[in-house]
């Protein structure tokens, strides 16, 4: 049976030509912004790409961060106490297929939930191949690449749903992303991938999609929740449920768990998550530090507008970008205090909802439903 993807109206007349024109200004745009992360932090811990890396300086990382000076033979920067989720990727990135758990994985906080996360450091890494001073640059320059990616991938998204590609630049701009990128984690990656299988959908290549998804899951597992979104937009739209689109990437998710359940002893793979609880618990528990600081209190008020818009449009047009943000907007009701206490960290864990409502707000609207109607 022939497939149909998606239709753009925009193409059907002249100004797409410049459309394709703004393109690699969108791109060089984004390089400007990630070359910008990259030297304020160079700046900031004098030359030192470990700065990037976020290592920490407190006496309970003591032992990592000097695991990793022995491994670097040499003194790193530090910041902040316990550091970020960085420094967990680079010790990854050196055995990411964990072939010697007792060398590097031991140092990391949570084993089993660390290294579910998995592409990032593979591909920092070489497959554990990269020596450690090249590890840290590469993490840096695959987060680049990846900023450009899906800034990109967002902008061709926008089209098809009959904006600019300059809204390519709520990837870039999100300001998750943006502080993915500061500690070198891997959340820019997992989204560019998701961004990405979503463009393939749109565009009725559902063989694509599922590879797509498949590192995006790979990346970050809570992007599973973006593609059930997804899922249910296929459903809703084809009346047929999309077995290749969700169950592979589940799969690939489930096999790789087992096998790092089996390479990595630990306590309790359940306990080790503790970024879950109680419905709205999280949220109620943070209202008295960010009363605390206004300007914390704006922002998250203005996160937490955004949810409600993106629902409304995603209901007023549905398309894969919306549904699958709106995945994010039931895992927010269940995040704890340790997320929500403050923007830095909400906004990374929940980064799909200000691309996606951003672009839903600034695109108009179609005169033919926003589905891809290609079979799975």
């Amino acid at each position: 049976m022939a497939t149909r993807g998606w239709v753009p109206e925009q193409d059907e007349h002249p100004e797409s030509v410049t459309v394709r024109r703004d393109e690699p200004r969108v791109v060089a745009t984004t390089i400007a912004i990630g070359l910008l992360i990259i030297t304020a932090s160079l700046l900031r811990h004098d030359g030192d790409i470990a700065g990037l890396v976020k290592f920490g300086a407190g006496d309970t990382v003591a032992l990592r961060t000097a695991h990793v000076e022995d491994v670097l033979d040499r003194d790193v920067a530090t910041v902040g106490l316990l550091g970020h989720d960085g420094s967990m990727f680079f010790l990854q990135a050196l055995d990411p297929l964990y072939l010697s758990p007792d060398e590097h994985a031991v140092y990391l906080d949570r084993p089993r939930y660390r290294a579910q996360r998995m592409l990032f450091p593979l591909v920092a890494g070489l497959g554990g191949l990269l020596p450690p001073e090249a590890v840290l640059w590469s993490m840096g320059v695959i987060n680049l690449a990846a900023l450009v990616f899906g800034t990109l991938g967002t902008a061709r998204v926008a089209q098809r749903l009959g904006g600019s590609p300059w809204l390519g630049l709520s990837f870039a701009l999100n300001p998750g992303i943006i502080f993915e990128f500061d500690i070198s984690g891997a959340g820019i990656v997992a989204f560019a991938c998701a961004i990405w299988g979503t463009l393939a959908v749109m565009d009725g290549r559902t063989r694509a999609s599922v590879w797509w998804f498949v590192a995006a899951v790979l990346a970050r597992e809570v992007m599973l929740l973006y593609l059930a979104g997804v899922c249910c937009h296929r459903l809703f739209t084809t009346r047929r449920l999309p077995w290749a689109l969700g169950g592979i990437p589940v799969l690939s998710t489930l096999a790789w768990m087992i096998y790092v359940r089996f390479r990595l002893a630990s306590h309790d793979g359940v306990t080790e998550v503790q970024e879950f609880g109680p419905p709205f618990g999280g949220l109620l528990a943070s209202v008295d530090q960010w009363l605390t600081d206004p300007v914390e209190l704006a922002i998250i008020l203005c996160l937490i507008g955004l949810m409600p818009v993106l629902v409304v449009r995603a209901v007023q047009r549905p398309n894969p970008l919306a549904w699958g943000a709106l995945g994010f907007v039931v895992l927010a009701v269940f995040l704890t205090r340790q997320v929500w206490w403050n923007f830095f960290d909400i906004s990374r864990a929940i980064t799909p909802i200000m691309t996606a409502s951003t672009v839903m707000a600034l695109t108009a609207p179609r005169r033919r439903p926003d589905c891809a109607v290609s079979p799975s």
